[in-house]
């Protein structure tokens, strides 16, 4: 009774905002498209810049991809609150706001955690790209530090999503600007100079730079990488704490939230 009281809230979360239920559904939308989606890219560049360049697209993608579904998970989050009109009586909850929003986190983190090792699967297993066994360690600090940074960059996300009407053109706006500014297929280093300072304070930058140096395919020290990607989430995640808190003072002052977008 005590498990079902303390893991009751995320199961029925889970049942609340996932619409793929059912196992069909789950293979499609988290093994089948994102293979296609790394197949789409790995073809891509074998046909555009060669097959030397397949790995580092592919790992790229892999990192991309549990971002993206992160986003989305968080967004999708959110948006059922306020569509449903639970956002409100969530604030006026004696708990926390960020304690429930945090609870109901821990689905999304997991979704992501699935679809990153899935990722590193298929690029071993259909792409033949072999990790290095010395660099285990340092895989499961990038896998880690990535999820944290983007949990908090997924959160602050969620909370300014509300204050678009139209919040799925808001996701593509940003999830096409990190493919474009986060290195996904190509180098940040390429980038012009004030272009490369934005993708610095971007999520996964750093985590895609380091998972191709953990598989060789760069040379950049490895440590720096994760150290700058825990700062970056660290600085998202305390924005992310203030807008939750400054969302809920406007709500309790002027008993509605964001009623007229």
């Amino acid at each position: 009774m005590i498990l079902l009281n303390k893991f009751g809230f995320t199961y029925l979360s889970y049942k609340a905002l996932y619409s793929f239920q059912t196992l069909r559904l789950f293979i499609l939308f988290r093994i089948l498209d994102p293979f296609m989606h790394y197949l789409f890219f790995a073809t891509l560049v074998s046909a555009i810049a060669g097959p030397e360049y397949l790995s580092y697209v592919v790992l790229g993608n892999v990192v991309f991809y549990t971002g993206r579904t992160m986003m989305i998970n968080f967004m999708s989050m959110f948006r059922g609150e306020r569509q449903y009109g639970t956002l409100e009586l969530n604030i006026a909850s004696p708990t926390s706001t960020f304690v429930i929003i945090s609870r109901k986190a821990i689905v999304p983190l997991l979704d992501g955690l699935f679809v990153f090792i899935v990722g590193l699967i298929i690029a071993r297993l259909l792409f033949g790209i072999e990790l290095p066994v010395e660099q285990f360690g340092h895989l499961l600090l990038l896998f880690v530090v990535t999820m944290f940074s983007l949990l908090s960059f997924s959160l602050l996300f969620a909370c300014v999503s509300l204050l678009f009407s139209n919040v799925n053109l808001f996701l593509n706006f940003m999830i096409a600007s990190f493919q474009v500014f986060c290195g996904v297929n190509f180098s940040v280093s390429l980038l012009p100079g004030p272009m490369e300072a934005v993708a610095r304070v971007l999520p996964l930058t750093n985590s895609i730079e380091a998972i191709r140096s953990i598989y060789q395919l760069e040379y950049n020290a490895i440590s720096p990488l994760l150290l700058n990607e825990l700062m970056v989430g660290a600085v998202y995640f305390i924005i992310a704490l203030i807008l939750v808190n400054v969302m809920e003072r406007l709500a309790r002052r002027q008993g509605a939230l964001f009623k007229n977008v």
